[in-house]
């Protein structure tokens, strides 16, 4: 279990009372803040047409993404980057092939999102390199 400061608990009940899900894990960067909720409980964490995001991102003055947690690595894995072509596991490390047009978005401005994907995995799976093609 990872530990977290202050700020991120607040942060994480913060959500977690807006939301009425469960925060797995948070990760925040400069430009955004990404959530991990318990699988099945997205929807729930988006809210109805987004709303609850929208919220979330006026309340915390940044961008937010949340992801699904999942009990596969795989199965995590392609809920963290669902835009992924091919996914290939083996043991601690994993390699996802994307299509050239997605791989900007799913590598962020100066790679915030993969940066923060990556750290995600490293914590809540048996991944811990993820190469990115």
């Amino acid at each position: 279990m990872r530990e977290f400061d202050t700020d991120t608990i607040k942060l994480i009940a913060a959500f977690e009372d807006l939301s009425k899900t469960e925060v797995r894990d948070c990760c925040i960067n400069p430009d955004s803040i990404y959530f991990l909720v318990n699988s099945g409980k997205i929807a729930v964490a988006i809210g109805k047409g987004g709303q609850t995001i929208k919220q979330a991102e006026k309340m915390f003055k940044k961008p937010i993404k949340i992801f699904e947690w999942a009990e596969s690595d795989e199965a995590f894995l392609k809920n963290m980057i669902p835009k992924a072509k091919k996914i290939v596991i083996k043991d601690t490390f994993a390699q996802v092939t994307l299509d050239s047009k997605n791989r900007g978005a799913v590598l962020g401005r100066a790679g915030s999102n993969i940066k923060a994907i990556r750290e995600l995995l490293e914590r809540n799976s048996n991944i811990k390199e993820l190469k990115i093609l």
